[in-house]
């Protein structure tokens, strides 16, 4: 092989090993459980999740358990626009699955939350995306 054949070579094996160092960790899902499912001390066990995923695109909310109340995750977009995706069926099979980001308006950050009749609801902590 000549030089400029191996040097060619040599850097696109490079660029390669790069984007695939890179790329999977872009491509991440964070799911945040919720286990407060009533006011305490009745509610201490798995009610569902929230998640985030599809880079940063998707919010899924899964109602778990079949209490009669519903869970709901909030989330923010960058540029600061704020909204709720909720799990319309309840603890049947299904989740709710909303598209809410996209590539210039990522989620930035969600928190899933018990929907029941206090002020404030009971949520987790914030989780970053």
């Amino acid at each position: 092989m000549k030089t400029g054949t191996r040097l060619a070579a040599a850097t696109i094996g490079c660029v390669l090993l790069i984007l695939g160092l890179t790329l999977p960790a872009q491509a991440h899902d964070l799911q945040a459980p919720l286990y407060r499912c009533a006011p305490a001390p009745e509610g201490h066990s798995f009610c569902g999740y929230g998640q985030e995923r599809d880079h940063h695109q998707i919010i899924d909310t899964c109602d778990q358990l079949a209490d009669g109340h519903g869970l709901y995750t909030k989330y923010t977009l960058m540029g600061g626009k704020e909204g709720k995706v909720g799990d319309a069926n309840g603890s049947a099979a299904g989740c709710g699955i909303r598209r809410v980001g996209s590539a210039s308006a990522p989620i930035v950050r969600f928190n899933v939350c018990l929907d029941i009749p206090l002020e404030p609801d009971p949520c987790t902590g914030w989780v970053w995306a």
